[in-house]
């Protein structure tokens, strides 16, 4: 949108240096038009209108001087060309010498709006007088750019510059430049502000404000208030540039305080500091098709400073890590170099310092049908073991030190697809990874706890063999249901079949593990390549089975939508010894099931289910749900479910109801179902300021919470962008 308004804003300047330029014009009004042959003078009064090729004059009065190419043109003056409307008092324009001169003007394309006192210039420069920038529509809150001079200057039309200029809201200043530079292809100020109280931070006022600098850059300011804190103040910016030969996009957010809190144990353990800070940094980069870098780095004095001080942070990002990454993507192969860091003492982090790594796609084994593809990494490897950490369900203390190792993997594998009939593909495969650990370092204290003892060098071989069988069906049939739009039904089911066999040395207790098996109770990856924890690979047997089903309608425009889809996957364990369960109970040849179903009957209903049985009673493991109604623009409601059988048991409702075109009403409840507690309530008023501003009002209730008040009052002013 704003370079569609750039775009139109600029024509709209442009205006002014075409005026007369090309042919003859051609004059017309309700009354008869005046010709005084001496004079040359053509006047056309009532609804006058001087036509110039795309473009249109229409005022009360018009006057054309044919001699000497002159024109003027008075009392609402309307200029219209190409979608652009101008309106002024009064315009005169010198075809001879290409001069033009406006009063009272007034024109603008959104989200961009100007008035000046006046205007003139030539076909290559343009100056306003006592002008105003209006960045939404004219209003009390909107913001604008007073100036007592303007100068867009053609060769450069992307920009215009002001001299003496107010940085306003609405009427109200803010602050002064003497000169400043305006970039059309970006918004001219970021502003997010929201205020409140409660117990722990006092009445508060945060602030984040950017202003533009240049067309790729925005930076400005952190800075709050906390009356039972202090101040916090620090450096953000933004920024976006995009060329043909490469792009690039970020942000940097920034602050510290000296919280006049009494220092406490923060959740890892650690005292916290008087002087608290953080910094959080992203960044992508791509040049040309092949080549990307991306960036994360995050700093925390301690692992609550967010927390207290910068929310949305804390919520999106709940434990701070630090990366970098560096591809080329080749035609068929993908080269990469990767590095994870620590991000303080208060974190485990498996650091990655670094990975470099090389993955060649599938390709062709000559004209067998057969397919290889594989990959060779180096890493090095370590972790700092500072803090109690979460193996699983349990917590294990580790009073040591550090693990450290450098290692060298290559894996290889192959495939063979062979269609046995139309609708069924039978694929034979086999995998190979060859991994060596050198230069291992692990204290003495860990590797008792792990029951290890690495040596300096291992070696370690493990082998995948296995085979992938998949049918496909389909049927269609004639259903119509006019509440549901169903116009027609496509059923398509694809039953599957996989089964692999991991064969390797018993090696595990040589090996400074860093990569373990992390918790989670998804469908894990059996594929020997994906497998991410391969420091604890275990020799075994499984197989699973699953059958996909998928219902789908036609759209009412082209295609079709999803109504429905239903997936069932066992998991079969052929080996129990060497598997081991989340809870650390026996496994079972019947290790799991998992039922993933998605419903999409119509646009305003939608539901999501995803969980995971234990196959032998049929137990619920883990359970995730997600329903949604919709009333069009109305209102919305979902009901979310979260439950880890003997762990958690969390309930969440969140309703929003649009009041009016400017008010709607917000509501967010969770509840905890092991403790029979309301354990967080939001309820607040969204308000649509102009159509630049919002203002959300929110009350928040919470129970048994460590670093938050059990109830907030907040206000938060947003400019949308």
């Amino acid at each position: 949108m704003l370079i569609n308004a750039r775009s139109f804003f600029i024509l709209t300047l442009l205006f002014v240096q075409l005026t007369l330029c090309a042919t003859l014009p051609e004059l017309s009004s309700i009354d008869p038009i005046e010709y005084d042959e001496k004079a040359q003078r053509l006047i056309a009064k009532n609804d006058a209108q001087l036509q110039l090729d795309q473009i249109s004059v229409k005022a009360d009065r018009i006057t054309y001087y044919r001699e000497y190419s002159l024109a003027d043109a008075t009392g609402n003056v309307v200029i219209n060309a190409q979608g652009i409307r101008l309106l002024a008092e009064r315009l005169s324009y010198d075809g001879e010498n290409k001069e033009f001169a406006m009063d009272n003007v007034r024109t603008g394309y959104w989200p961009y709006h100007l008035s000046a006192k006046s205007a003139g210039g030539t076909n290559n420069y343009t100056s306003f007088s006592e002008t105003t920038l209006y960045y939404g529509t004219p209003g009390r809150m909107t913001p604008n750019i007073k100036a007592n001079s303007v100068n867009f200057n053609s060769v450069n039309s992307s920009t215009i510059t002001f001299e003496k200029a107010t940085v306003r809201l609405g009427r109200i200043p803010i602050f002064y430049i003497p000169s400043y530079t305006h970039y059309f292809n970006e918004a001219p100020l970021h502003l997010d502000a929201t205020t409140g109280s409660d117990s722990q931070l006092g009445v508060y006022l945060q602030t984040t404000s950017l202003g533009q600098i240049n067309p790729s850059l925005r930076a400005g300011i952190n800075l709050d208030l906390y009356t039972k804190r202090g101040f916090l103040i620090g450096p953000a910016a933004q920024y976006s540039h995009s060329s043909k030969s490469h792009s690039l996009v970020g942000a940097f957010s920034s602050g510290i305080i000296r919280d006049s809190a009494d220092s406490f144990i923060d959740n890892n353990g650690e005292e916290t500091s008087s002087t608290r800070g953080f910094a959080e940094w992203r960044h992508r980069h791509q040049i040309g098709k092949r080549f990307e870098l991306g960036t994360s780095l995050s700093y925390w004095s301690d692992s609550e400073v967010t927390q207290d001080f910068r929310k949305p942070y804390f919520n999106k990002n709940r434990r701070p890590d630090n990366f970098t990454e560096a591809s080329y993507l080749g035609d068929n192969y993908l080269v990469s170099a990767f590095g994870r860091f620590a991000s303080g003492n208060f974190h485990l982090t498996q650091q990655r310092i670094p990975e470099v790594r090389l993955d060649v796609f599938p390709i062709p084994l000559w004209t067998t049908g057969t397919y290889h593809y594989g990959s060779a990494s180096y890493s090095l490897l370590r972790e700092d073991f500072i803090e109690p950490f979460v193996n699983g369900i349990n917590p294990i203390l580790i009073d040591a030190e550090y693990t450290q190792y450098q290692r060298l993997e290559m894996i290889y594998s192959i495939q063979r697809p062979l269609r046995l009939k139309d609708w069924v593909t039978l694929t034979p495969l086999a995998s190979t990874r060859l991994t060596h650990y050198q230069n291992q370092k692990m204290d003495t204290t860990a590797a008792d706890e792990f029951g290890l003892s690495p040596n300096n060098k291992t070696s370690r071989q493990i082998h995948s063999f296995g085979f992938d069988l998949e049918a496909r069906a389909h049927a269609n049939y004639p259903t119509i249901n006019k509440v549901w739009g169903i116009n027609g039904l496509r059923h398509t089911l694809r039953p599957i079949v996989k089964y692999r066999y991991y064969l390797k040395d018993n090696k595990n207790n040589q090996i400074a593990a860093i990569e373990r098996r992390a918790f989670n109770l998804s469908r894990p990856i059996i594929d020997l390549n994906d497998m991410r924890y391969s420091d604890t690979l275990n020799p075994t047997q499984l197989l699973r089975i699953g059958v996909e089903n998928l219902y789908q309608t036609r759209s009412e425009g082209y295609g079709s939508r999803n109504l429905a889809s239903l997936n069932v996957y066992q998991d079969v364990l052929l080996d129990t010894d060497n598997y081991e369960r989340y809870d650390n109970q026996p496994s079972e040849s019947l290790h799991a099931s998992w039922v993933e179903l998605m419903l999409r009957p119509a646009p305003w209903l939608r539901f999501d289910m995803s969980a995971r049985f234990k196959t032998k009673d049929l137990t619920i493991e883990q359970l995730m749900t997600r329903s949604t109604l919709i009333n069009g623009e109305t209102w919305q409601i979902g009901l979310s479910t979260d439950m880890l059988r003997k762990h958690i048991n969390q309930y969440r409702i969140d309703f929003i109801c649009k009041l009016s075109e400017r008010y709607a009403l917000f509501t967010d409840v969770r509840f905890d179902g092991q403790t029979n507690e309301f354990t967080h309530t939001r309820i607040g008023i969204n308000t649509k300021i102009g159509n630049l501003w919002q203002l959300i009002y929110a009350l928040t209730f919470r129970n048994n919470t460590s670093r938050e008040s059990d109830f907030s009052f907040t206000v938060n002013l947003r400019l949308n962008q």
